[in-house]
């Protein structure tokens, strides 16, 4: 957010404020699968339904066995229990 705020004169991104954001009530996808998982269902019904979710990361400031590890955290477990969750 620093980087994307730089580029379009907001302030640095404080502490307090990633923190809320990645935050059970926050909009930042961060944490374990199941944290992962319950803040997508959580979000899903407040806002009457979703029916995609993207995920992004950023490849320049993340190491690659991060990501890697991510991606399949995603994969293997968040998908899975997301899917198991979807009353259709």
């Amino acid at each position: 957010m620093t980087d994307v705020g730089r580029e379009r004169g907001w302030p640095p991104m404080a502490r307090a404020s990633f923190d809320a954001q990645r935050g059970p009530d926050g909009s930042l996808l961060i944490g374990s699968p199941s944290e992962v998982v319950h803040k997508i269902l959580r979000h899903s019904e407040a806002l009457g339904g979703v029916s995609r979710i993207s995920f992004r990361m950023n490849v320049a400031s993340l190491p690659q066995i991060k990501m890697m590890r991510a991606i399949d955290a995603i994969g293997a477990a968040v998908a899975p229990a997301l899917h198991a969750a979807d009353p259709d």
